[in-house]
């Protein structure tokens, strides 16, 4: 038991004695590793619009600017028709109707804002492009090969961190109990 007690001691002790320092270790190979990244480089593109074709029928006579010029004439032919009295309330009317409908026909164009000429639409590229993820370093330290990953290429000599401490003994084979 005493023995046992003594030897407990002994290795606490030892590991009591532990020292960190910096060595060197020679590199035998820097290899820089790739990852394959993939981009869809998106844009947004802006195309000219043609204005549609009319279709035949009303569609080409029915616009914003003949409903203001119609509308126009109504209300310039009725105001129109308030002034004067015989012929010259027809000629009143006439020139009232003529009148608002040119002012109801510029009203409808100012009013009516600007159709689009362009129309946008997104345009992707897809590439790829290799990244590059790290170096793989074989490198020796005191007769052993050890290959590693790292985020830069070490250059000619790879700094190691050593942790050196006593290796604890072994207990006796013919020990014996008392």
């Amino acid at each position: 038991m005493k023995r046992m007690l003594i030897a407990t001691l002994l290795v606490a002790a030892g590991s009591a004695q532990a020292m960190t320092f910096t060595d060197y270790a020679t590199v035998l190979k820097s290899e820089p590793r790739y990852q394959t990244v993939k981009d869809d480089n998106c844009e947004q593109v802006n195309e000219p619009v043609a204005a549609p074709a009319p279709s035949g029928g009303l569609e080409g006579m029915v616009t914003a600017e003949n409903g203001g010029a119609l509308l126009g004439g109504l209300v310039g032919g009725v105001l129109g028709h308030q002034v004067g009295g015989g012929k010259g309330k027809t000629a009143a009317t006439i020139v009232g109707a003529i009148g608002g409908a040119m002012a109801g026909q510029q009203i409808a164009r100012n009013t009516q804002g600007a159709r689009p000429t362009t129309a946008s639409r997104t345009v992707c590229h897809p590439s790829q492009r290799e990244e590059l993820t790290g170096y793989e370093v074989t490198y020796e330290y005191h007769g052993q090969r050890n290959t590693v990953t790292l985020p830069s290429d070490p250059g000619r000599r790879l700094k190691m961190t050593v942790n050196a401490q006593p290796a604890a003994s072994a207990p006796a084979a013919n020990t014996t109990n008392y």
